[in-house]
């Protein structure tokens, strides 16, 4: 084990690619996410860690791949992926990537991904690029039966502007969910007082 544990820190390129072959499975996602942090983003590696069936595996690898390293292509492949939590994390990181070339698919993730974590890690990178296409999404997600949609919708919504927006905003003010009006509190707040 003390082999192991010293490939895994401080072993070249070669060892650790060796040593993932031989990993049991308990320590695979640790074997992976070392890899990338260190040498990524590999794709043929991360290829192999998506394919285990073992989901961690996969999403420990790429969310390993360090940020100033991942591109507009891990983005599209990883919001395409059959987990969703690495599609999750791909919605992520494509909110950092700010490429609009991303809206479309974020706009199929926000809408009609069954899990809401992608539904609300989508909406949230929509925000963040801020492309007016996405604006009948965010419309619809103020107006949601789900509370953390509608949360990050009210947040996001200052990138869009509408009168259709604004009136659904104004509209939440006196929503069901307390964190949703002290949004409204916290957002009015002077931040220099």
């Amino acid at each position: 084990m003390f082999h192991e544990l010293s490939v895994l820190l401080s072993g070249d390129r070669e060892e650790l690619r060796a040593l993932l072959g031989e990993l049991p499975p308990e320590l695979l996602a640790q074997g992976h996410r070392a890899y990338q942090s260190r040498f990524g983003p590999d794709d043929d590696m991360l290829a192999l860690a998506l394919a285990d069936p073992d989901p961690r595996v996969g999403i420990a690898a790429v969310a390993a791949v360090p940020s100033e390293r991942r591109n507009l292509e891990h983005a599209k492949r990883w919001m395409s992926d059959p987990s969703w939590i690495v599609v999750e994390f791909g919605a992520y990181v494509a909110g950092e990537l700010e490429d609009r070339v991303l809206v479309p698919r974020l706009i199929e993730l926000a809408e009609g991904h069954e899990e809401p974590l992608v539904r609300e890690s989508a909406l949230a990178s929509l925000g963040a690029i801020g492309d007016q296409r996405a604006a009948p999404v965010v419309l619809r997600a103020l107006a949601s039966k789900n509370v953390y949609l509608r949360r990050r919708a009210l947040v996001i919504s200052v990138a869009f502007e509408s009168e259709e927006i604004n009136a659904a905003v104004e509209a939440l003010r006196d929503d069901r969910d307390a964190q949703i009006r002290q949004l409204f509190v916290d957002l009015e707040r002077d931040p220099y007082q």
